[in-house]
């Protein structure tokens, strides 16, 4: 039986299906990364680093000001991704 008619039917990315195109999937990846980062920065390992120090930024505790800061990074990466998105075909 032949089964080249169910080939298109299988999704071509690994998590994300339709990954053909080479920079949608360094956008994804380029995002994957700044997530970690972000996340790894305000848990245990890396966190407590930053409550320990007392200068002021922009007037703000330096633990606050990091919070804020890797919040405005990952807005800043969730619009870089939103952009790179290719806006679907009209019907």
């Amino acid at each position: 039986m032949p089964m080249d008619d169910q080939a298109d039917d299988i999704p071509q990315g690994l998590v994300v299906p339709g990954l053909g195109d080479e920079s949608r999937r360094a956008a994804l990846w380029a995002f994957l990364v700044v997530s970690v980062l972000s996340g790894l920065a305000l848990v245990w390992p890396v966190y407590p680093l930053a409550v320990d120090l007392t200068p002021y930024v922009f007037g703000l505790p330096f633990s606050f000001a990091w919070t804020v800061g890797w919040l405005v990074v990952m807005f800043v990466a969730l619009v870089l991704l939103y952009r790179t998105d290719a806006p679907a075909p009209a019907d």
